[in-house]
């Protein structure tokens, strides 16, 4: 099952398939060169691994959709990261940006006060409105996490299939997906680089066919 979120709350919720009639979504533009000379510093990777790219999960969707390939089933609880890393809608940008930095993350999952998944925040969401000179960092004092963030998410069930994901995240050109109960708590995310190395772990669950 899958979910989408705004700012109103839960907007939708059904299969992948009607989530694929339902929703389009547009790719995401790339992060533009900050003008005035400044310069971003390379983020690291989560995990200090190296991150999927999306043409190793197109192989893998290239391979799914081949009849005679028999694979066990895999449920998203199995590989998912629970607990999860969040942030609040109030923090500051800057703030959100050393969090990001101090726990070598790419995107953060931003809750409500009753943990309810309220949009997601990415180091690119972040990078379009500060500058980095040097080793300092000049942004909007006002600038709150709710300012940048995503505020449309889509997300899944812990027994979600981790093709189906896969699937998911492919035609919708995102990297993660907060996983969520129906009554909208988090319970974990799962990234890409989860689903892959689920693979390349798993012998029956051969990416490259």
């Amino acid at each position: 099952m899958f979910y989408v979120y705004d700012l109103d709350g839960l907007r939708f919720r059904g299969p992948m398939e009607a989530l694929e009639r339902e929703r389009k979504v547009e790719r995401r533009a790339p992060v533009q060169p900050l003008k005035g000379g400044a310069r971003t510093t390379p983020f690291p990777e989560e995990g200090g691994r190296p991150a999927p790219n999306s043409l190793a999960v197109a192989a893998y969707l290239q391979v799914m959709n081949r009849e005679s390939m028999v694979e066990p089933l895999v449920h998203i609880y199995q590989i998912m990261n629970s607990p999860v890393e969040t942030i609040n809608g109030d923090t500051s940008l800057l703030e959100a940006w050393r969090t990001l930095e101090r726990l070598g993350l790419r995107q953060l999952v931003v809750v409500s006060e009753r943990n309810l998944v309220a949009g997601m925040l990415s180091d690119r969401d972040i990078l379009k409105r500060i500058n980095i000179i040097g080793d300092e960092v000049e942004v909007e004092l006002t600038l709150k996490v709710a300012d940048v963030m995503q505020r449309e998410v889509v997300a899944t069930d812990s027994i979600s299939d981790i093709r189906r994901v896969a699937r998911v995240m492919a035609f919708s050109h995102i990297d993660s997906l907060p996983v969520t109960r129906e009554d909208g708590q988090l319970v974990g995310i799962v990234t890409r680089g989860d689903i892959l190395r689920s693979f390349a772990e798993n012998p029956r669950l051969n990416l490259w066919g």
